[in-house]
């Protein structure tokens, strides 16, 4: 089975049963309602990161060598997962069906690091999409004191990764913003995007192609004595041809030929725009070199808080 037939098929959502996750359930909600049938399995993970241990070490008996494994600890942990986090777990899941979902949820709870967990089950589990809460740290506090959401995207896994927005979300949504450039990542951005548009039908109003041309770019086509916007076009008309094949009439695609720095663009086009799902090619790049150096997703992350934002690997 190809990429494009297994996107949006497999769903991993971890679950913060003491933070914020409204959102996130709220859009695998929508995604469920909207792709139906294509849907064949959502997972509901918490990784409970030893704050049960921090609460209740006081009544391990220390004299154990082996805590983790006492009888006493592990009554514990079972006591913790019974009261506080599997009826909020059992509730997302009764949610989730209430949507209508037919394929199975399943609810899986584990110890360990919440990063760690979440990439190893995402790959062990051959997830194809992956929903986390969006962090509200700044860029330089998730480097120096750390999120979650913010780990993960670091790790290199090939799940495409859904962060909540907190702007408004239709279900079935009504369009989708896609950032364009000659990468792999980009263009299975656009079938991610193509595919939710398909699922969503009639309702679905316009999709925005968006290409922005950068200063190289430019330099390299005018020394070459050819049109700066020639490859651009091109690539938005490739864009459109593949979209309209879909069944996207030209009056709902939007395209976008810009020049500057491609996450302001982007950033201007998503306030202008105001699409419900931002579809981007995603690029491994550590915290510290994304501080100094900038990435174009971390800024579009950090500034674009309404839509939800779908990174894509090939």
């Amino acid at each position: 089975m190809s990429t494009v037939n297994k996107a949006l098929t497999r769903f991993l959502l971890p679950l913060d049963v003491e933070g914020a996750h409204a959102r996130p359930v709220a859009l695998m909600r929508c995604l469920a309602e909207t792709l139906k049938q294509r849907i064949e399995k959502i997972t509901l993970l918490h990784v409970m990161a030893g704050r049960y241990l921090s609460q209740h070490m006081a009544n391990v008996d220390f004299r154990t060598t082996q805590i983790i494994s006492s009888d006493r600890f592990q009554e514990l942990r079972q006591t913790y997962i019974d009261k506080e986090i599997r009826p909020i777990l059992e509730n997302v899941r009764q949610e989730l069906a209430d949507a209508g979902i037919s394929a199975p949820i399943d609810i899986v709870i584990e110890d360990g690091d919440p990063v760690d967990r979440i990439a190893k089950l995402a790959e062990e589990g051959e997830y194809s999409s992956l929903i986390l809460q969006r962090s509200d740290k700044s860029a330089v506090e998730e480097m120096f004191i750390g999120s979650v959401t913010s780990g993960v995207l670091h790790r290199d896994i090939k799940s495409t990764i859904y962060l909540a927005g907190s702007g408004p979300l239709h279900c079935p949504p009504r369009s989708a913003l896609v950032a364009l450039d000659e990468s792999e990542n980009a263009r299975a951005a656009l079938e991610r995007a193509m595919v939710l548009a398909e699922a969503a039908g009639q309702v679905f109003e316009k999709m925005v192609l968006v290409h922005v041309m950068d200063a190289a770019e430019c330099s390299v086509a005018l020394a070459n004595g050819s049109e700066p916007e020639k490859p651009g076009s091109g690539l938005l008309d490739e864009a459109e041809a593949m979209v309209r094949e879909k069944g996207l009439a030209s009056g709902q695609i939007v395209r976008r030929l810009t020049f500057g720095d491609p996450a302001d663009v982007l950033v201007h086009e998503v306030e202008d725009q105001k699409p419900e799902f931002v579809f981007m090619g995603r690029r491994g790049r550590s915290a510290l070199k994304e501080l100094f150096m900038g990435s174009v997703s971390s800024k579009v992350i950090s500034r674009c808080t309404g839509p939800a934002i779908t990174l894509v690997s090939a």
